[in-house]
């Protein structure tokens, strides 16, 4: 067998701690409003990396706080480490996700324009519906956030093209509130 020279050696541990680094920072802390997506962007930092559930377990309690934790101790405890990635990742989704109703709730009584884009409210709109409502229902539920002017110019636009998407209708008052802003 051959061993590698010490210099040699030293420069793949280096490159090793800086891969390693470097895979941290693009590892955000746990997001408790949003863990389904905060697994989603973990998973896609790690994709490549080609490590196992126990090495992905260890790169998520790093990213969790002594709250998260607590909620997953008795996994952490008594089921074995191989298994533990998909069973924190369970339990932690199924702990801070709210629930669809509750969601639907926000979605009925908690939404505004405030100082996001309508694109943006139409965004978080569909994450809360999870597509269990209709697009005619959505537009309805989302035009009436919107000011009076905006409202009336997209009913004129629908008039005229009966084929124009949600996401049309979302850009062109986008465009609208633009210019209403830049006139004051």
């Amino acid at each position: 067998m051959e061993t590698q020279p010490p210099q040699a050696l030293a420069s793949s541990q280096a490159a090793a701690e800086v891969s390693s680094i470097a895979l941290s920072m693009r590892i955000p802390p746990f997001w408790r409003e949003n863990p389904r997506l905060w697994y989603h962007s973990f998973e896609a930092a790690t994709d490549d990396l080609k490590k196992s559930s126990a090495q992905l377990t260890q790169m998520v309690l790093v990213q969790l706080e002594k709250p998260d934790i607590e909620q997953i101790s008795d996994i952490l405890f008594n089921i074995p480490k191989e298994q533990q990635y998909q069973a924190i990742k369970e339990r932690l989704i199924s702990v801070y996700e709210e629930s669809d109703s509750r969601q639907f709730q926000k979605l009925l009584a908690e939404m505004e324009l405030g100082d996001q884009k309508p694109t943006q409210l139409l965004r978080r709109m569909r994450n809360l519906a999870r597509d269990k409502i209709s697009d005619s229902t959505l537009r309805m539920m989302w035009t009436k956030l919107l000011p009076a002017h905006v409202r009336s110019v997209l009913a004129v636009s629908e008039q005229f093209s009966s084929k124009t998407t949600l996401e049309e209708l979302a850009m062109l008052a986008d465009k609208m509130i633009e210019q209403t802003q830049e006139v004051r």
